[in-house]
């Protein structure tokens, strides 16, 4: 059987050790006769790990010090929206590694690199790419979330941007999670997709981007499709072929512009 968002809480909070002893013993029961479960609690255990090490391996770069001053900030301006423990723990994760991301291309130049001409304004393009490498199949849910309308409403009214669930399709594609994020101040809303297993994440920034037309290029192993239009700044990200995540792009721009 499927597992559900209070089992992803139940069984991130058994890997943290924060479970008191007759709720740890009820879930070993559980595992124990579970097999999917067990399935479940090893991905968990695996983007874990891989998370740690993708947080070690930048921190080995980061400068520590600027890295601390906006991890602060960030905390800080984050929504009050309330949202399960483990996912508030799973995006503190992503945010904090690409802000450390952040503070170490700034530090070595990376970010003169552009996408197609948006170089001005890329630095949260980066950092999008950067997260994305910790994304795994169940980022996005075996299902829509059941949250999907009003998570999609929310980031409407935030990124003043026509989004709801019929828009957003594409091809075989529809969306299963809407998150409303920052950056920088600004916010920015990711719509999360699975291509098959792969993840695609459809990101939207309200920065007051100067219009600017699509583009496409490869990117650490991500295909990555971008534009700007009425204010804000748009990017379609996953690793899948170039030609199909540039047609899944032109279809949102039509859609969402």
């Amino acid at each position: 059987m499927a597992t559900s968002d209070d089992d992803d809480r139940k069984l991130t909070a058994y890997l943290d050790g924060e479970l008191d002893e007759a709720e740890r013993s009820a879930l070993d029961a559980r595992l124990e006769a579970d097999p999917t479960l067990r399935a479940r609690l090893d991905a968990l255990r695996a983007a874990a790990d891989r998370t740690r090490a993708a947080f070690a391996a930048l921190l080995d770069t980061a400068p520590l010090a600027d890295m601390r001053t906006r991890l602060d900030a960030a905390l800080a301006a984050s929504p009050a929206r309330a949202a399960p423990p483990w996912r508030r723990s799973v995006a503190a994760i992503a945010a904090a590694v690409a802000i450390v991301a952040f503070a170490a291309g700034l530090a070595a130049g990376r970010w003169s690199v552009g996408f197609g001409g948006l170089a001005e304004r890329d630095d949260w393009r980066q950092a999008v790419v950067e997260y994305m490498a910790l994304y795994t199949p169940e980022s996005f849910g075996e299902a829509a979330s059941p949250r999907l309308g009003d998570e999609l409403s929310t980031l409407s009214q935030r990124l003043d941007a026509p989004l709801d669930v019929d828009r957003l399709k594409v091809d075989d594609l529809s969306p299963r999670r809407a998150e409303l994020l920052q950056y920088d101040g600004a916010p920015l809303g990711q719509i999360g997709y699975l291509d098959g297993a792969t993840p695609v994440a459809f990101c939207i920034l309200r920065d007051g981007e100067a219009d600017a037309p699509l583009a496409s290029s490869s990117r650490d192993g991500f295909a990555v499709a971008s534009w700007a239009q009425g204010g804000r700044g748009y990017m379609l990200i996953g690793k899948i072929p170039v030609e199909r995540l540039t047609a899944l792009a032109r279809s949102l721009k039509e859609k969402t512009g």
